[in-house]
């Protein structure tokens, strides 16, 4: 066995999005099927992000009444910083993704930055090769 055997094989993974009750395949008006790219949690651009979640749960921590909803903006501004890449159709539309559009998608859409965060959850970073 081989330390670098059990590097990371990927920077990112994606999420095949589902219809949060029937779980089958969303999909596009061109019939593929709707997936959110995001970076993995070993990469820089994950952990840049979650160091400032980290940062902002503290100094919610701190205060005499936590906020949830700080909490709750902080989550959809995590994924939104992780979000490498779409293709969904909001609104009617194809959006170009862009970190207000991600933030804007995450907080309307809450079944799906729970299909997310599951992925992100469940993500396996290492494969026997």
């Amino acid at each position: 066995m081989d330390l670098k055997d059990l590097t990371p094989t990927s920077e990112t993974l994606e999420v095949k999005i589902v219809h949060p009750t029937t779980q089958e395949p969303f999909l596009n008006d061109d019939d593929t099927q709707m997936v959110v790219e995001v970076y993995a949690p070993h990469t820089k651009k994950y952990k840049a992000a979650i160091y400032k979640q980290a940062s902002t749960r503290i100094k919610v921590s701190s205060m005499d009444e936590v906020d949830f909803e700080t909490l709750d903006t902080a989550s959809v501004e995590f994924l939104a910083a992780i979000t490498k890449s779409w293709n969904i159709t909001y609104d009617g539309k194809k959006p170009k993704l862009t970190e207000a559009k991600a933030k804007e998608v995450y907080d309307q859409i809450f079944w799906l930055k729970a299909q997310v965060e599951e992925a992100i959850s469940k993500f396996e970073v290492f494969t026997k090769n």
